[in-house]
């Protein structure tokens, strides 16, 4: 599973969604926009998200924080029980 998250310094919920995958014990791969990704990019990518954290499962867009807590719930869950 691959589990990307999209972030930007100073964002209090991104912190948030990572605190949430570590506590969980869920591998991820941070990129950074300005850093790791321009917002050029991010906004080709992932049109009409216009918000971080933006969370992406093996290439589907899940969202950000509070449908990543849902998905983990739910999702995931099943998925770890599969």
């Amino acid at each position: 599973m691959n589990i990307v998250v999209y972030t930007k310094p100073d964002c209090p919920y991104c912190v948030k969604a990572k605190s949430l995958l570590a506590l969980k014990n869920v591998t991820y791969t941070e990129s950074v926009l300005g850093e790791d990704i321009t917002r050029a990019d991010f906004m080709m990518r992932y049109p009409g998200v216009k918000s971080v954290p933006h969370v992406v499962v093996d290439g589907n867009s899940i969202g950000g924080y509070d449908k990543l807590n849902e998905w983990l719930s739910t999702s995931y869950t099943n998925f770890l029980a599969g």
